[in-house]
This record gives structure tokens, C-alpha cells and sequence, in this order.
């Protein structure tokens, strides 16, 4: 059987005849508009997948301010970014964070897993973009490559969070000082990152779902 690779080169067959009044077989390119359905269906289903699980972060502690010791939502955002490339990865995260909000018990948490996660999926799309790779997904699917990248994004999302934790958190919950949010934050962020890193990673490239789901 084929696998994603033979079917994204030879998106269809057609058969003609020539002059002669022979079949012959005759390549066909699929028309963008496939692409972007099957990016928006990927999308969709891990956003909502992400939806699905919110519930288990609702169990687990947290710290004063309602921060997640532990969050799964955020795993599904990545994993769609490693099939799909960066529209599908920030369809799903926007997707996700709108349908979070109905169900969120902070009513700012997740707007805060959206910055959390952008440099998760920003840094490396820039590096595999810059890469040589044919398809710039198979580069992320290098282990060193993958993460060092994800060391990049994971210190560019502590640049983000500890600013922006310490300017909102001290607003809603002016009984929380300094250096409880700096060192939650820091904490928190780094732990979550390595899964982050990791889970969507052994998913989507240790498995056959990039091989026959990759679209980028």
C-alpha cells in the first residue's frame, strides 16, 4: 500500500485516450481545496480532542492563582502542528482556546496556555522552515534537531510567562507575591514544556502517523 508520501505525489489518476484511440493513464494533481479540508478536519479533531481532556487538569493541583501543575490540552495543539505545519498547529491551539473558555474554571487559564504555547510551535516552525529538508516536517523528526529547537521555544515562553504572570496575577490575586508567581511560573512552565516537548513527539514521529498523516 502506498504510503502518505506516494499519495501526496500522485494525488490522482485519470485515464485518457489519444488520437489513436488508445487508454493510456495520466497523472493528476489534487485541486489546494483537498488540502485545506483534510488540514481543517486534523485541526478540528485534535482541538477538540484537547476539549475532551481539559477535565484531567481539573483533578490535579494547582497553584494559588489556578495555575495547572500539569496540563494535556496543550499536547494535542503540538501534535497538530507536527502533522500539519503551523496553520494547522494555531488552528487548532485558537480552536481550543475558544472552546476551553466554556469550561475553565479561572476564566483567564486559557489565554494563558495560548502564549504558553505559540513559542512551542513558533520556534520550531522558523527552524524547520529555514532548514534544506524537501519537507520541512521530516526535519523536526531528527531528534537533535527537534529538540534544540524545543529548548529555543521553552526559553522564549519563560521570557513570555514570567513577565506576563507577573503583571496579570498580582491584579486578580493581590494576596500572591513576587516570588511565589516567579518561582511557579519558572517551575511550572519548564515541566510543562519537556512534556510538551516530548509526548507529541514520540506520537507523531516514533509511530507511523507522520508517514501517513504528515502534510507538510
Amino acid at each position: 500500500m502506498p504510503d502518505a508520501t506516494t499519495h501526496r505525489a500522485l494525488d490522482a489518476v485519470s485515464f485518457v485516450e489519444d488520437d489513436q484511440g488508445s487508454i493510456e493513464m495520466e497523472l493528476v494533481k489534487a485541486s489546494d481545496s483537498t488540502d485545506d479540508v483534510m488540514e481543517i478536519v486534523v485541526a478540528s479533531v485534535l482541538a477538540s480532542l484537547s476539549i475532551a481532556v481539559s477535565p484531567v487538569a481539573g483533578f490535579l493541583a494547582r497553584a494559588g492563582w489556578g495555575i495547572a501543575f500539569f496540563d494535556p490540552v496543550s499536547l494535542f495543539w503540538i501534535a497538530a502542528f507536527l502533522i500539519g505545519g503551523r496553520k494547522v498547529g494555531f488552528v487548532s491551539m485558537v480552536a481550543g482556546t475558544v472552546g476551553l473558555l466554556f469550561f475553565d474554571p479561572t476564566g483567564i487559564g486559557p489565554f494563558f496556555k495560548l502564549v504558553a504555547t505559540a513559542p512551542m510551535i513558533i520556534i520550531p516552525w522558523v527552524l524547520a522552515n529555514r532548514s534544506e529538508h524537501d519537507r520541512k516536517g521530516m526535519y523536526l523528526s531528527d531528534t537533535k534537531a527537534y529538540f534544540i529547537s524545543m529548548l529555543g521555544a521553552s526559553i522564549l515562553r519563560l521570557c513570555i510567562m514570567i513577565p506576563v504572570n507577573l503583571i496579570v496575577v498580582p491584579i486578580i490575586y493581590p494576596f500572591i507575591g513576587t516570588f511565589e508567581i516567579i518561582t511557579f511560573t519558572l517551575t511550572l512552565n519548564a515541566f510543562q514544556s519537556f512534556w510538551d516537548a516530548l509526548v507529541p513527539y514520540v506520537i507523531v514521529h516514533k509511530t507511523p502517523v507522520y508517514d501517513k498523516f504528515g502534510m507538510w
